[in-house]
């Protein structure tokens, strides 16, 4: 943190000048801006390379928020997952019957009436085929009808929930079109035997969007599993989570380890680091070809108008006015670029994409998220691209001795 304050500085301190410049020299740079217009094609293509960096960018941060969004959003301050100890995720935790009874009559639970609000769940993964004949590992939930209350963000949109004893499964939408066979009346092939699709269901962008859901006793018969795998549970108030870790941890019949829901769900967004490392090498290519343009057509811009440089030095104005007002015209070109990158980067927002959990190994649904915060910050990087881009070329046309300038050469 220190070390990047320190590397920030020098730029903060540049650009607190540049500003100060912009109000104290404004003759120059209305001189850089007309002339940036007269330079359409030029100015134009590199204002489009800029947009392209940028767009890019935005996009990539989006997914990663995209990502975020879907795993935050699925969590509950005040709910804990119970695991086996050191299994970090529900598809390698197993937690036995007589355990699993002990659990659910916990005095810090939450109740519902007589019954606790906590269900005993199954998590295992299955392959399915994809409409594009490609295969990808689908998470089952198998879950108690209180799993449905525990995650009020889940709302059914079509038919109903599945009934214990009957093979039933309810699927999210957005899977609908991904895969066949997950319609509303379709029938799936799970664990040597058919299932029939019954409802289908819509969670607001989180991660149980990706994600078919059964009853736990059906999903544990099918699959051959003796033991359940996690316990989710509601608790009187998020604090009462730690006590509740606590009491289990320590309780001689249990051993077993509990984690609050929220945190739980913030370890799975490094599904998306894979796509930060790449999306942020393929920017960094990119970044250099944009700052490489802009660089480009300012000193292609300083070798053309030295003449008029040296006219603006014969009427008094100092190099670092000459300085301030090329740094300037390169900093409003990238901007340009920037804010038309960020805008453009918007038709990529809401659009459904999906990824593989490296931490479950199944296949995790989100849609590309544009924030004002992440434009905000595309045209930030534009204004860096601005800076680096154009400050030789400024500090070259500043530095031209007058005889030269005055000589056009």
């Amino acid at each position: 943190m220190i070390l990047g304050l320190l590397l920030a500085a020098p730029f903060v301190a540049y650009l607190a000048w540049l500003v100060w410049a912009l109000v104290a020299y404004p003759i120059p740079l209305g001189y850089n801006l007309r002339s940036l217009w007269q330079r359409k094609l030029s100015s134009a293509s590199t204002a489009a390379a800029i947009a392209l960096v940028v767009g890019i960018f935005v996009v990539v941060l989006s997914l990663a928020q995209g990502l975020s969004v879907a795993f935050v959003s699925s969590g509950r301050p005040d709910q804990a997952l119970v695991l086996r100890p050191n299994a970090r995720y529900e598809l390698n935790s197993s937690i036995e019957r007589d355990r699993m009874r002990i659990l659910k009559v916990h005095p810090l639970l939450q109740r519902e009436g007589n019954a606790p609000m906590a269900s005993a769940e199954s998590v295992v993964v299955k392959l399915f085929t994809m409409v594009d004949g490609s295969d990808t590992n689908v998470t089952i939930r198998g879950m108690e009808r209180m799993g449905i209350t525990l995650r009020p963000q889940v709302h059914l949109v079509q038919g109903r929930w599945f009934r214990p004893s009957l093979s039933e499964v309810v699927v999210p939408r957005k899977m609908a079109g991904r895969f066949p066979g997950m319609e509303l009346g379709g029938r799936l092939r799970m664990g040597g035997r058919d299932w029939a699709v019954v409802g289908t269901f819509e969670a607001g962008g989180a991660s149980y969007e990706s994600e078919v859901w059964a009853d736990v006793n059906d999903v544990m018969q099918a699959f051959k599993r003796e033991a359940y795998s996690v316990m989710l549970g509601r608790l009187e108030a998020p604090e009462r989570v730690v006590g509740f870790g606590q009491s289990v941890e320590e309780d001689r019949r249990l051993q077993l380890e509990v984690i609050r829901e929220t945190d739980y769900f913030k370890t799975l967004t490094k599904a998306g680091d894979p796509i930060k490392i790449l999306g942020n090498l393929i920017t960094l290519i990119l970044t250099g070809a944009a700052i490489f343009a802009a660089m480009n057509t300012m000193y292609a811009a300083v070798a053309g108008r030295t003449k008029e440089i040296g006219t603006l030095r014969a009427l008094g104005f100092r190099q670092r006015e000459i300085l301030a007002s090329f740094q300037w015209e390169s900093i409003f070109l990238c901007l340009t670029g920037g804010l038309l990158g960020s805008g453009l980067a918007l038709f990529a927002n809401g659009v459904q994409t999906s990824t593989t959990s490296f931490q479950t190994f199944s296949d995790v649904s989100f849609a590309f998220t544009i924030t004002p915060g992440l434009m905000a910050q595309g045209v930030a990087f534009s204004l860096v691209m601005g800076l680096l881009g154009g400050f030789l070329p400024a500090w070259r046309a500043s530095r031209i001795p007058l005889t030269e300038a005055m000589k056009g050469g």
